[in-house]
């Protein structure tokens, strides 16, 4: 079992390395469903969103389903978001481990939602009167169990996520499914360990419905009783197609280390490499500091790779046009009587799209 272990680790580096070879720029803005791409958890945020390798806590549903293997005893989390443009992002995720299937169960929510908007037409540019809103959706159940390693030190876990996705504006919506697949390898080496994750592959999405429904007049001619040609006007009830649209699919590849370890402190480093099918790839650097297992402090960045030419043809790198980068949190933990109680907060600088705030509470049983 070790040499699979040796050979699992080295499969790591390897697609890593590879992937970082990956054209830049690949497919930039081909895909839909973007909603799920936006990352809960405070704490991971304000790490820079680097996780992958370490994904343990109740968020790891949604960073690598493989962590939750990890968790002990029953888990609940809950993320508010104050998205971009008065969004509002939520994510509601448990974990319990299941002796009869053995291995963990997790399942989670995320719902996006807008406030109201009054429909506009060109002969009423001012408004309708009438509304529309609109609603992005996810329902997820993964599984998580940890693969014998024959060694108290190393361990490895392998998960899967499944999700129904559903996405809605006025009388028209999208419905899809998507799978996540992780594995987490703990080297039993100074506290190194490795993750990796495959998120969002699934079939194409289409949007139908009501709103795409519509009376189309077709016009022909005929002759009458006097041979003389009259005009006739058919209507026929059409509906407009719509263009499918793939899932924003990711690999990422995490590593992490706690470089102080002991009963009072840790502080631990996070690095993820990040290839987004729908987008240039990116780098994310997390540290985190815990004292006492009470209060917690974060940082984080995230690093655009890639560049692109202006219309001088010149050089200009794209990390400096990324609106997100630095992001800092902050934790504290508290226990009442046998339930442990965590507040998380993230703050990340979006640069012209202003900042965005994120509030976790957690429940541990």
């Amino acid at each position: 079992m070790a040499g699979k272990i040796h050979i699992f680790s080295l499969i790591c580096v390897i697609i890593s390395a590879f992937s970082l070879n990956v054209k830049a720029g690949t497919g930039v803005g081909t895909a839909g469903a973007q909603f799920l791409k936006i990352g809960p958890g405070a704490r991971v945020e304000g790490m820079g969103s680097a996780f992958c390798a370490i994904a343990n806590d109740v968020t790891a549903v949604y960073w690598n389903p493989a962590g939750i293997g990890q968790l002990e005893g029953f888990n609940l989390s809950n993320t508010h978001t104050y998205w971009i443009a008065d969004t509002r992002f939520n994510y509601l995720a448990l974990t319990t481990p299941m002796d009869s299937m053995n291995g963990t169960l997790g399942m989670s929510l995320t719902l996006l939602t807008m406030p109201e908007m009054q429909i506009t037409t060109y002969q009423k540019p001012d408004g309708t009167g009438l509304y529309y809103d609109a609603q992005d959706s996810a329902v997820s159940i993964a599984y998580s169990r940890e693969v014998s390693t024959n060694s108290d030190n190393k361990k490895l876990f392998l998960g899967m996520n499944a999700k129904y996705i559903h996405q809605k504006i006025h009388h028209e919506s999208a419905k899809g499914i998507g799978i996540d697949l992780g594995t987490l390898y703990h080297t039993g080496w100074k506290g190194l360990r490795i993750g990796i994750t495959f998120s969002n592959f699934g079939p194409e999405m289409r949007f139908t419905g009501a709103g795409l429904r519509t009376d189309v007049s077709t016009f022909s001619s005929a002759s009458d009783s006097k041979d003389e040609p009259i005009a006739i006007t058919t209507k026929r009830s059409a509906e407009l197609d719509t263009l499918a649209f793939s899932l924003p699919s990711s690999f990422r590849f995490g590593i992490a280390f706690d470089a102080i370890k002991s009963s009072t402190e840790v502080l631990t480093f996070a690095i993820d490499s990040h290839h987004p099918s729908d987008n240039t790839e990116k780098i994310h650097l997390g540290i985190e500091y815990a004292y006492k297992n009470i209060g917690s402090i974060r940082a984080g960045y995230k690093l655009r790779l890639g560049s692109r030419k202006d219309e001088n043809g010149k050089s200009i790198s794209l990390a400096t046009e990324d609106p997100e980068g630095i992001s800092l949190g902050l934790g504290y933990k508290t226990r009442l009587s046998t339930t442990e109680m965590n507040f998380d907060y993230a703050f990340t600088n979006f640069g012209r799209l202003q900042q965005t705030h994120r509030v976790t509470l957690g429940l541990s049983f």
